[in-house]
């Protein structure tokens, strides 16, 4: 795909590292452990660097991925229409692509998610774009990595290989 004269953009983020369920809690309510929360401010900061701005932004309704979106959104322009949803916590690839589709009027929408959804999601819509970030994300979806997605039309038409992998972006590698 070449340069694109107006495109759409879809930030992809797995939420960062979480402790594991304690005795009698649920999966839904795991939060961020020390180091989830040193990955996702060294992602906010990364964020804020690049200058992303977001006019959407869907959120898991799982802890840990609320938790990531909120250590990020006090680094980014104010102005983002928020909302969470129970379908990227508990449904597959499906959700994802809904999620994506329902704000086809947005320029830049972000899904903050969970794996294996996010990896498949991310895998099914690239058509092209740098080879060493794609076989990266081949070979994992680390927790707070970000996928950025490049589409040439509005988000409400994305399906499989209709998107140009622009960055990723491994939290690791940021600190």
């Amino acid at each position: 795909m070449s340069a694109l004269s107006h495109s759409h953009r879809l930030y992809i983020l797995r939420h960062a590292h979480s402790s594991w369920a304690l005795p009698g809690q649920r999966d839904h309510h795991r939060p961020l452990d020390a180091r989830g929360r040193k990955e996702a401010d060294r992602l906010a900061d990364f964020i804020a660097r690049k200058g992303y701005r977001f006019d959407v932004v869907v959120c898991s309704t799982a802890k840990r991925a609320s938790e990531t979106y909120d250590r990020i959104r006090p680094k980014l322009p104010s102005g983002s229409r928020e909302e969470t949803s129970d379908a990227l916590y508990a449904l597959g690839v499906e959700a994802y692509y809904e999620a994506a589709r329902r704000h086809g009027d947005a320029d830049a929408v972000l899904l903050v998610g969970h794996n294996p959804m996010i990896e498949e999601f991310t895998l099914s819509l690239i058509a092209g774009g740098d080879p060493a970030a794609i076989e990266a994300i081949r070979m994992g979806f680390p927790t707070c990595g970000l996928a950025v997605m490049e589409f040439s039309g509005p988000l409400s038409g994305i399906a499989a290989g209709t998107g140009r992998l622009r960055e990723f972006v491994d939290p690791h590698d940021l600190g």
